[in-house]
């Protein structure tokens, strides 16, 4: 009888224990492989299909997969909006909450986005196309005016 009370009480724990870092973010969370990158109605042929979007609690991140198996991982803090993500990589301010702007004019980044992606330092507002099971389409317009479509399946 103790034993079965023991056993209960550690299925109890493994059952509400959460893999989820500070909450569930529904079918956000984990990783989404990203397929095709999409500009301007063109499948972008410089795309390697070695890229993982993944998603958890106010975290985004870039993972690219190389061939030797060697990973870069590209942070960025994300909010979903509902039918839009804000996507964003930080850059350095000064003590009054100013960006500071290197000698050439750019943002002084904290974090930087694949170049791939288009994604820019700073806010990048991601409409959320759709999401639908293990499939996720996401599209935004560059910093150039570009409209970029991400399309992605769970992994």
């Amino acid at each position: 009888m103790k034993r079965s009370i023991i056993y209960i009480f550690i299925f109890f724990l493994m059952s509400v224990s959460c893999t989820h870092n500070d909450g569930d973010i529904g079918d956000w969370f984990g990783h989404w492989k990203l397929n095709e990158i999409v500009v301007d109605g063109t499948v972008d042929a410089n795309y390697e299909h070695n890229m993982f979007f993944s998603f958890q609690n106010s975290v985004f991140a870039q993972t690219i997969v190389y061939p030797d198996n060697s990973v870069d991982r590209l942070f960025a803090n994300w909010t979903d909006c509902g039918n839009y993500l804000i996507i964003e990589y930080a850059y350095a301010k000064d003590e009054k909450g100013n960006p500071i702007y290197s000698e050439n004019g750019d943002l002084v980044a904290l974090f930087y986005p694949a170049p791939i992606t288009r994604m820019s330092i700073g806010e990048n507002i991601v409409n959320v196309d759709y999401i639908n099971g293990n499939n996720l389409q996401l599209s935004m317009t560059d910093s150039i005016g570009q409209k970029i479509t991400y399309k992605l399946e769970k992994w």
